[in-house]
């Protein structure tokens, strides 16, 4: 496994990655440090332009571990369009399951923006729930990013 963190506009951003996927994408209060593996720069890079607005999409190679309902609910959000929200209660009616079951598969999520659960707001369209460092906060910057950048 390597370890990647680097500084972006929205805070530290840590990579890990293991057998050429990565596996982690988080904010972290961790140092920024130095790397020589390509596909963590690689991803940094990509990430780094889509904070910039000068992309929307990341396509650098993941593996995400969890359980089959958490698949299911993870490929579902990574469906939810750049600069446009879903709700809980969407996603939990799409599944056949419940807001509160959503919310526990997306707190569990590794993958920060690449499966972006910060488009998953609230019935009422409030700000609820982000597990990342700086939480709420982190959610709204990235949610203001996409939002800026619609055309």
């Amino acid at each position: 496994m390597s370890s990647y963190v680097f500084k972006s506009i929205i805070g530290n951003i840590e990579l890990i990655s293991s057998k050429n996927r990565i596996i982690a994408v988080h904010r972290t209060r961790k140092k920024p440090n130095k790397t020589d593996d390509k596909l963590l720069i690689r991803s940094a890079f990509q990430i780094k332009m889509y904070l910039a607005r000068k992309r929307r999409s990341l396509n650098f190679p993941t593996r995400q571990m969890g359980t089959k309902f958490q698949n299911r609910v993870w490929n579902y959000l990574r469906r939810v369009p750049y600069g446009k929200t879903t709700t809980y209660g969407e996603i939990a009616r799409e599944l056949r399951t419940s807001p509160r079951a959503v919310g526990g598969a997306l707190g569990r999520n590794n993958l920060m923006m690449t499966v972006p659960c910060h488009r998953v707001v609230g019935s009422d369209g409030k700000l609820t729930g982000f597990t990342s460092v700086g939480g709420l906060s982190t959610k709204k910057n990235l949610l203001n990013i996409e939002q800026k950048n619609k055309k």
